[in-house]
Order: structure tokens, then sequence, then C-alpha cells
């Protein structure tokens, strides 16, 4: 389900609103505006959200999509909420999209993993993995989504940037499970 998050800023008797829409996924969103005065749309929207009385449709994905507004009514009496979503073909093959739901699941395994700040908590998370053996095998397979998401145009940004981010602790997981079968 799309996510939506706003930010006003009120100055000379205006409200203008910043509507940040995220999902999980291509979505075709649609928000109802609720204020107590008009709403006044962004003059040049050839492109992008259209605009219907106080409903805007826009395109969203996992990176968010923003779009603005403007009302004379004041901040906190403003409301943007999500009145239809549904999904929106992304037109890649069935096996690229598998393929991205495998990395994705990859990448926040080693979210997981990298987030263990105690032994006990590295230790579960380890085994809930299969073992180090497999830690390794994710590391490894980790490396190569990076290289591919790097050259991959259609590849979602969020994605690339997580897939980079995650620094898999695979030295230190190895150093606990060795010091591990010592005891």
């Amino acid at each position: 389900m799309p996510t939506v998050t706003t930010e006003t800023v009120r100055s000379d008797g205006v409200t203008l609103v910043e509507i940040r829409v995220s999902a999980d996924g291509p979505h075709r969103v649609s928000l109802a505006v609720r204020a107590d005065g008009p709403v006044w749309p962004p003059r040049d929207t050839d492109e992008g959200p259209t605009w219907d009385e106080r409903t805007v449709t826009l395109e969203a994905s996992s990176r968010p999509t923003g779009v603005g507004f403007a009302t004379p009514t004041p901040a906190d009496a403003v409301d943007v909420e999500v009145v239809a979503a549904e999904p929106v073909d992304d037109g890649l093959p069935d096996g690229i999209r598998a393929w991205l739901d495998a990395v994705e699941t990859r990448v926040a395994e080693a979210e997981r993993l990298a987030a263990t700040d105690d032994l006990r908590a590295a230790t579960a998370a380890v085994a809930a993995v299969g073992g180090l053996a497999e830690v390794e095998t994710l590391s490894a397979a980790l490396q190569r989504d990076r290289e591919v998401l790097s050259r991959l145009s259609f590849a979602p940004d969020e994605l690339r940037q997580r897939a980079e981010a995650v620094d898999l602790p695979v030295g230190s997981l190895s150093a606990v499970a060795q010091s591990r079968r010592s005891w």
C-alpha cells in the first residue's frame, strides 16, 4: 500500500503543501485533498500528476514522488489521504521481476545481519540464515548483485543504494563462530 507524507509552510495567508508518495512497486495513486478553502494545484500540469477538483492522481514507486499545491486554509486544517491505489505493470519480464525480488530478499537479509550489535544477536542472525557458510554465500551473491544492479538502467535506485550501503560483516561473524567453537 502506498504511503503519504506531507509538509506544509504557511506564509502571507497561504499554506504551501508538499506531498511525497512512496509505494512498494509501481502504483497509480489517487489522493484526496481535504481543506476548508480552495485548493490551487500547480499551473503547469501538462506532465505528471492530474488534478480533478480536490483529487490528484499520480504514478508512484519505491522512490518518493512529489506533488504540491497551495491553499488559504491553515496548515492544521489540511489533510491528504490515499483514496485509491492500483498496481501498474512495470513492463519487466517475469524473470527479471523475480530476480529483483530475490535481490531485495538478499539485501534485507544482509541488512538484518549487519544490524546485529551483540554476540547473542549475531549468533541468532547467523543461525537464522543457515550458518556461516550461508553468510559467506550471501556475501558473494550480494557482491554479484551490486555489480549487476550498477549496470541496469531499470533497476530501482532505492534497491541499488541499499545494496551498496549494506556492509555484511563476514569477518566479524566468522570470528564469532570460531570463538564459539573453541568454548
